[in-house]
C-alpha cells in the first residue's frame, strides 16, 4: 500500500473514532446515572487515544 493512500485512511479511520466518541459523550450526557457516566468517561477515554496516537507521530 502506498504511503499516501495508508495515510489518508489513518487520518480518516481516526476523524471517524473522534466523531463516534463525541457522539456518545453527547447522546449519553441527557440521561443521569452511574453507567451513563461510566460511558462518558470511556468515551473521553477514546478521545485521549486518538489524540496520544495522533502526537505519537510528531514526538
Amino acid at each position: 500500500m502506498k504511503e499516501s493512500t495508508r495515510s489518508v485512511l489513518v487520518v480518516t479511520a481516526r476523524t471517524l473514532v473522534a466523531a463516534g466518541c463525541v457522539a456518545v459523550v453527547v447522546t449519553a450526557r441527557t440521561t443521569v446515572g452511574w453507567g451513563r457516566l461510566a460511558i462518558m468517561l470511556a468515551a473521553l477515554a477514546g478521545l485521549l487515544a486518538v489524540l496520544a496516537s495522533y502526537n505519537r507521530r510528531f514526538r
